[in-house]
């Protein structure tokens, strides 16, 4: 596992994980599946009834449609944020992610950050490590709780192994991308 710097000028900031034996990162992955017809389609089609108990009356094109759009919303909001030196804070984009927990902070904080339309299904996890914010992966998630489905399930077992692999000190297993040029 690494954890590599997601944009360039936002060092100490916004990180995401890359697991072994995976090409991308988890933020990249996740911004390829979502934007994805066939993915969504066939995630729509194998999680039907769920997402039916929630929206029974749409599609699954409409939910397809649903997912690209907030996807590009959810991405963007992060990704200006990350950026943003105004004083706006990626640190009000993550909530925590059990909620009956206080939104006071504490290192190694499991997070989520919901898709910003109404009633979103989307999910960014990430780990608070210090100042910065670890994405772990992400999830369409369509039942209450995250145990009940083996997608969501994963995403809580990745955040407790990045907790873990955090706690250990492997600060030297960050890869941070220095970026030179004339600004």
């Amino acid at each position: 596992m690494r954890v590599v710097s997601v944009i360039e000028r936002s060092y100490g900031s916004l990180f995401a994980v890359k697991f072994e034996g995976y090409d991308k990162d988890s933020l990249e992955i996740i911004q390829e599946q979502w934007s994805s017809v066939l993915y969504l389609r066939s995630f729509f089609k194998q999680y039907q009834k769920d997402y039916l108990s929630f929206y029974p009356k749409v599609k699954i094109n409409q939910m397809v449609i649903k997912a690209i759009d907030d996807a590009d919303c959810l991405f963007e909001k992060l990704f200006d944020l990350a950026n943003d030196i105004s004083g706006a804070s990626l640190a009000d984009f993550f909530k925590p992610l059990d909620n009956k927990e206080e939104e006071i902070s504490y290192e190694l904080q499991a997070l989520k950050a919901y898709g910003v339309q109404s009633y979103s299904f989307l999910r960014i996890y990430a780990v608070k490590f210090g100042q910065s914010f670890v994405i772990t992966g992400g999830a369409i998630k369509l039942t209450r709780r995250m145990k009940d489905r083996p997608h969501t399930k994963l995403e809580l077992q990745k955040l407790e192994w990045v907790k873990e692999y955090l706690s250990g000190g492997h600060e030297a297993a960050f890869v941070y991308l220095d970026i030179k040029g004339d600004e």
